[in-house]
């Protein structure tokens, strides 16, 4: 949990089997040991606790080590941290051959977590590794171990113990495979995949030593655009003393990584995932993130995105919501949830139906969840501080299909398969439910509270009745935003002449561009009251089915009327819980194929004064819908143009620095890009 007081972790110590140990390491094993002491008074808890022994706590240069995880419980992640190991982190539960080729002292960190809580345990000084002078020890670098296709890199020998005879390279699909030169030429691959590299040297006495860097060698397809930096960290508010691992999320295959942690151990990386960064002052930090590939390089510094605290930071009852990194995927894909909720929550609890892993209590998901079963999952969040709590259910959220899938669409409605619809007239006056009546119901807006789409392509309306009192009567069709009680912002609307709407027709409206949304959505109608012979029933007549009133007990109604300039939902109103018959033809796509395939690029990152946007290989004269969205969600600017031989640009400069979403929606395909802008 979030500030908790670190308890004693207990280890059972395996006996040292070393014939000869010195002062310092005897030291270093009573430092290990000492928790020991407390082992017969410790009852094992069912509350997470991190804890874990290893085969030996002193070795020798080139030695390895195994490390048994022994938490309680029941965690169901494990990150551990290896300062000093040739490899340096694990999520496995149990790590084994960790090998330390370099004499010193060495921490040993595990993280762990379930569903509920995160517990992180650091023994200080706990292998101690005595230098070895005599036998060799294979070792090696490289200069880049992740490079585009069509890439080289240079490979320089560590070995120790020398004087050496003779030198072994292989080099696992590259150009050249082997050499026995103590430093190779430069070695070329050609082939997108991950590579082993091994190291075989003998001294003069003959003695061989060996070492294979199992996968080192990460080959990635060519960038054919522009970087655009990304990152989360699992956790951004956290206790001082803990540590937080970050995740690369950038788009263009970059290859090189430069990070910068403010306040932090230690305060720069190149790794691609840097893990275990300790930040142990109270404060707010920020994190820069620099990456760069054969086509270019971009930054993003997230500013006070650290806030390191004694005190639970509580300034309101948190507000749960995220975001998934894709939600229309192929089986065995992994993705990753990003948690974008409001006022500062301190604690999380993740759940993800048909994912491994299932459970999570980080802030961001940032060692993703696998879904290997084709379905629609729910995913849902809660998320707590010591203001109070919030909780978001998103159901159908991911989509998961055995096979590739570019665009999944599907008919929404709130009727049930088992329910009627009808279409009743207005107790103790003239008029419908649904339509024109005496009591002048003017909007009618169906609330559509669902997360399995993302984008709306029109609208399917069960028109009972449609008369026009004159020829130029029309009704207006909407498409509001939902977070809000009732229909404020509107994201479409058309009007149509009734004249061209038949009666008892099911009657559709096609969108010219897809209504992008995220969550929770309006959608209805607008009529007029003309009244052109004055004998206060309007001329004009249109209704919509509803579904027939739902009188048990806890029923849901879904549909809002407003008369008057005044809201109210159908129950206050008609005294009936309902819904609208209309129906959202709702979709989700797949938006990096279509993305990479064209070469689509969105760029700077952060931005100052404009937006540039390059269409890459779609066709000249291609209608575009481009949108800037804010942090909150709202659409602030909103417009239709048509791909050239230009680049479109976007002026920026009357807008706040922030975080914006730019998407442009392309026929039946969608592009969505973060921007930063910032002065």
């Amino acid at each position: 949990m979030y500030f908790k007081d670190k308890n004693i972790i207990i280890f059972d110590i395996a006996m040292n089997y070393k014939q000869i140990i010195s002062i310092i390491l005897v030291s270093a094993l009573i430092h290990c040991v000492n928790p020991l002491l407390a082992q017969s008074n410790k009852d094992l808890k069912a509350d997470l606790d991190a804890a874990f022994i290893s085969s030996f706590y002193a070795i020798t240069a080139g030695e390895c080590v195994d490390f048994t995880d022994m938490s309680t419980g029941n965690p169901t992640y494990w990150q551990w941290s290896f300062p000093g190991a040739q490899t340096t982190s694990s999520n496995t539960q149990h790590p084994t051959n960790i090998c330390y080729y370099y004499a010193g002292v060495y921490d040993v960190i595990l993280e762990v977590q379930n569903g509920n809580d995160i517990d992180t345990e650091i023994i200080e000084a706990c292998i101690t590794v005595e230098e070895n002078t005599e036998i060799p020890i294979a070792d090696f670098t490289a200069d880049y171990t992740t490079i585009p296709v069509g890439g080289t890199v240079n490979f320089t020998n560590l070995s120790q113990n020398g004087p050496f005879n003779s030198f072994a390279w292989t080099f696992e699909n590259g150009i050249p495979n082997t050499s026995n030169e103590e430093t190779p030429i430069p070695i070329a691959y050609t082939t997108v995949g991950t590579y082993n590299v091994e190291l075989r040297v003998e001294n003069e006495e003959g003695v061989q030593d060996d070492e294979v860097k199992v996968k080192y060698i990460n080959v990635i397809p060519a960038a054919n655009i522009q970087p655009t930096a990304d990152f989360m960290a699992d956790r951004v508010y956290i206790a001082p003393g803990d540590f937080i691992n970050f995740r690369d999320m950038s788009n263009g295959n970059p290859y090189i990584w430069k990070w910068f942690f403010e306040g932090a151990e230690p305060t720069t990386s190149n790794n691609k995932n840097p893990q275990s960064i300790l930040y142990t002052m109270p404060g707010t930090y920020d994190v820069e993130l620099i990456v760069e590939s054969n086509m270019g390089i971009d930054t993003i510094r997230k500013i006070d995105y650290i806030v390191v605290a004694e005190n639970d930071p509580c300034i309101a009852i948190p507000i749960a919501d995220f975001s998934a990194s894709q939600r229309l995927i192929r089986s065995g894909t992994t993705i990753y949830f990003e948690d974008k909720s409001l006022n500062n929550p301190t604690t999380w609890n993740w759940y993800f139906q048909g994912g491994y892993q299932t459970y999570s209590a980080v802030s961001n998901v940032i060692n993703g969840v696998e879904y290997n079963a084709a379905g629609f999952f729910d995913v849902s969040l809660s998320v707590n501080n010591a203001c109070g709590s919030n909780y978001v259910y998103k159901e159908d959220y991911i989509l998961v299909f055995s096979g590739p899938i570019n665009k999944y669409c599907d008919s929404i409605s709130n009727i049930a398969d088992n329910e009627s619809v009808y279409s009743p007239n207005v107790s103790g006056t003239w008029g419908k439910i649904g339509g024109h009546n005496g009591q002048k119901t003017r909007i009618y807006a169906e609330k559509f509270e669902q997360y399995s789409f993302e984008q709306i392509d029109g609208l399917i309306i069960p028109v009972v009745a449609s008369e026009h009192g004159n020829y130029n009567s029309y009704v207006t069709f909407y498409v509001w935003n939902g977070n809000t009680l009732y229909p404020e912002e509107v994201l479409y609307e058309e009007k149509i002449f009734l004249r061209d709407i038949p009666s008892n027709f099911y009657y559709p409206i096609n969108f010219p561009s897809p209504i992008l949304v995220e969550g929770p959505f309006f959608a209805g109608y607008k009529i007029n009251y003309v009244d052109t012979d004055g004998d206060g029933i309007s001329d004009d007549e249109f209704a919509v089915s509803i579904a027939v009133n739902r009188t048990h007990p806890g029923a849901k109604n879904s549909l809002f009327v407003q008369t008057n300039g005044v809201w109210n939902t159908a129950t206050e109103k008609f005294g009936i819980r309902t819904s609208s018959g209309i129906k959202a033809v709702s979709c989700i796509v797949d938006l990096e194929e279509f993305e990479t395939e064209n070469n689509i690029e969105i760029y700077p990152n952060p931005a100052t004064d404009y937006i540039h946007i390059n269409t890459g290989n779609l066709d000249y004269g291609k209608n575009i819908h481009i949108q800037l969205i804010n942090q909150t969600g709202k659409i602030i600017l909103s417009y239709n143009t048509k791909t050239g031989y230009d680049e479109i640009n976007i002026n920026i400069n009357d807008y706040t620095p922030g975080l914006y979403f730019v998407n442009m929606i392309i026929g039946q395909n969608k592009v969505t890009k973060k921007i930063l802008i910032n002065r």
